[in-house]
This record gives C-alpha cells, structure tokens and sequence, in this order.
C-alpha cells in the first residue's frame, strides 16, 4: 500500500479505501467499481485515482456533480497527502503512506477553502467568531459555495444557521451590489414554507447570511435513505410537493424565481413534517463573473439531475416558474422511486437524457401511487415549459385535488 482514501464526510463516513502500487482506482458508486460509495449524488463511475511510481493524479470520469480538490473543480490532478477530494456530497482524504500528517479530524473542512491566497483564514476557523450579533458555531455543511454554521443570535438566543461565502464572491464591488440586492429582495420575505433570511452582510472578505435554522432532515438525506431502506409511503411525496408548491406560489407571486430546486434545498422539519425551502434567491445572488470562474467555461452550475431541460443550455436560457416546476418534480419524483428520472455514467449522457428521454413512470417502482398523482408529476417533468402547469398556482391547485380525492391531509 502507497496510501490510502478516508470517507470524511457523507454516507461512508469512517470508511477507508488503500491504494496499492500500480493501481488505477475507479471511485463511484457503481457496483463495478471496489468503492460502491452510497452517496446518491456521486456518479456510478466518478473519477479514477491513477498511480505510476510515488505519484498519484486524479482523474475526473464525466461525472455528473464535477471532482473538486480541496473546493476546486479539476479534470485530473497530482494530489498531494492531505488533499479533500468531494464528489457529490461525499469528502475523501487522501494520504500518502508514511506522511506524518495530521488526523483526519484536523482536515476535515479542507475541502472547499479554495485557496490560501484567498485570505489568511480558511472558513472552518471562524467557529467562534461573531457575524454582526450570530455567534458562529459548529459546522453543518460544506458545499462549493461556501460553509453553513450552526449559530446563536445573541440578541434573541435563538439558534440560527450561517451561510458564509468562500471570499471569491466578495472580492469584486460589483458581485457585492448583487448579492446586496439579493439579500435585501429576501429579507422582507416570509412564508411558512421557506426558510426565513434573518440578516446578511460582508464582513472583512466574507459575505454572510443568518437564517433559520431548522431541526429536520434535508429531502438528499430521505432520497439516501430510499436507496438503503427501501420505498417511501408516497404521501410523503405528495406532503413534501404540497408545502413546496406553496411556496413557489408564494415566491413568484413576488417575481423571484428559485432556479436551484434540488433535494439539498428542502428539509421536512421534525416537529411538525413542515417541509421548507431554501437558498431563496441564492442561486441570483451568485450570478456574476466570479461565480462562473469558480467553474469551467460552459460548465453547469447546480445538480444537474434536478435541472430542468431548458437550463442545461446555460445562461443564455430563458428561465422562468416553469423551470422551479420541473426542479420540484424531479424531487418528488426521486422520493417516489428513490433516484432523479434521469441518470448518466457522464455529464453529457445525462444531459442528454434530460434533454430528449422520457422518465419511466413512478409506478413502475411503487404500485400504489395513485393515478393522479402520478400523472401530476409526470406533466411537471415535460420537457417543454408550456406542457409543464402553467404556474405554481395551477401546480398547487392540481396536488391538493390529489389529496382531496385520497384523503391525505397535508
């Protein structure tokens, strides 16, 4: 063994993969592949480690979600002990034998500090530290965008959830005027069915949100579990895109489009299986050049899975509520069936499957999904926006008939 992988983050967590002299690792979750990760977000057939002498390089496979070393996107790269490889929602660490480094909880949120050259502080350091009057606390999540902390408003006690940006998005003035405007469209904004924004602003070279926190599970955990447990009762589908639809209706009714519904953004609350939406005009927040040059020219922003056809076309796309309507029906249908209506071994395959191929109905996987409601889902996939519901009205409309008629409260 020349080194080894450590699962840091996501379903393997704790799992560890060796790496012997001469070996070309496949890493996914195929079941042709010696890792068989559980992570549903990362591709059958993901990226490859190559190993030729002491030198080991990673090789993205065309997968869906992207490889990112140490929160950057690469197509192959040599890696160096203690790199953070994250595919999907999943975080590798990657050493080399004999290295000498630290344990793996010391590293754990190298993965997405883009750079040091970024500002002498990696996000992770900032547990501890006061954003206004929220007392930052405990990782909850890392994406490519950014850190989310639990926290404390220490104005009121109560919890609170902090999204803070890597320091690429604030180190323009005109990014910075864009994600004011975004915050200051969201802050008024308040609906039992979308996470509350609470405060936002740049401090030093972050940019920075508060929001409710909410005590739930997030619809990528359920869709996890689908996989592992077996099917889900589809009136919790039916719950989940009730609630959403409301908010959408809520939202467009105020001009503001999601663009970015995905599982990783609705979480049902335990306390009373209220499901909530977040990241609320985020997605427009994150619009500009700094943005794009987080990623490759042409590449898609977003989980392309949950992407409606439209928006695979990039930015010169008209975008409108009938996009947020695909995104939420590739939600719900993956809590039907336990996986997104279209999956690819590339990028480009499941793209092109969005783009031209019709989804296996939800009934092929759980027969007692009711007609209607099948139905429903199936119109808010079309392919076409103008066969989608023509609003988050009608959508709305269309799934409380479904509830009426089968007696589900929702």
């Amino acid at each position: 063994m020349i080194g080894s992988l450590l699962v840091i983050t996501g379903p393997d967590t704790n799992v560890k993969f060796e790496i012997d002299p001469g070996q070309n690792l496949v890493i996914g979750r195929g079941a042709d592949t010696l890792t068989r990760l559980k992570d549903p977000q990362v591709s059958r057939k993901h990226c490859e480690l190559r190993v030729e002498g002491n030198k080991v390089t990673i090789h993205d496979l065309g997968s869906a979600a992207g490889t990112l070393v140490n929160g950057r996107k690469v197509t192959s790269q040599t890696l160096k002990s203690g790199d953070v490889i994250q595919i999907g929602s999943t975080q590798l660490r990657f050493s080399l034998e004999g290295s000498g480094e630290h344990d793996a909880s010391t590293l754990l949120l190298q993965a997405g500090t883009a750079s040091r050259k970024e500002g002498p502080e990696q996000i992770v350091e900032l547990t501890g530290k006061k954003f206004s009057h929220y007392l930052v606390g405990s990782v909850l999540a890392n994406g490519t965008a950014g850190v989310i902390f639990k926290g404390k408003d220490e104005n009121s006690g109560q919890e609170v959830a902090i999204k803070v940006l890597r320091p690429v998005y604030a180190s323009d003035e005109d990014e910075m005027q864009r994600f004011v405007r975004a915050m200051k469209t969201m802050l008024p904004l308040r609906h039992p069915n979308l996470i509350t924004l609470l405060g936002a602003g740049k401090q030093g070279q972050y940019c920075w949100m508060a929001m409710e926190y909410v005590e739930g599970e997030s619809m990528d955990k359920v869709i996890e579990r689908i996989g592992v447990a077996g099917m889900l009762d589809w009136r919790y589908a039916l719950r989940v895109a009730v609630h959403i639809a409301r908010a959408l209706e809520y939202a467009h009714g105020q001009n503001i489009i999601h663009r970015n519904i995905t599982p990783t953004n609705i979480i049902m609350r335990s306390a009373d299986k209220v499901a909530k939406l977040g990241d609320l005009m985020f997605a427009k927040a994150l619009e500009g050049t700094n943005a794009k040059q987080v990623t490759r020219p042409g590449e898609l922003v977003g989980d392309v899975a949950y992407m409606a056809p439209e928006r695979t076309h990039g930015g010169a796309a008209e975008v409108d509520g009938r996009s947020d309507i695909y995104g939420l029906g590739a939600t719900v249908y993956a809590l039907l069936t336990g996986r997104p209506p279209f999956e690819g071994s590339s990028l480009l395959e499941t793209v092109h499957k969005i783009r031209t191929a019709e989804p296996t109905k939800p009934k092929k996987f759980q027969l007692s999904i009711p007609d209607l409601f099948e139905g429903v889902v199936m119109q808010m996939l079309a392919k076409r926006p103008q066969d989608r519901q023509p609003s988050a009205t009608d959508l709305l409309n269309n799934l409380e008939r479904v509830a009426k008629f089968q007696g589900v409260s929702v």
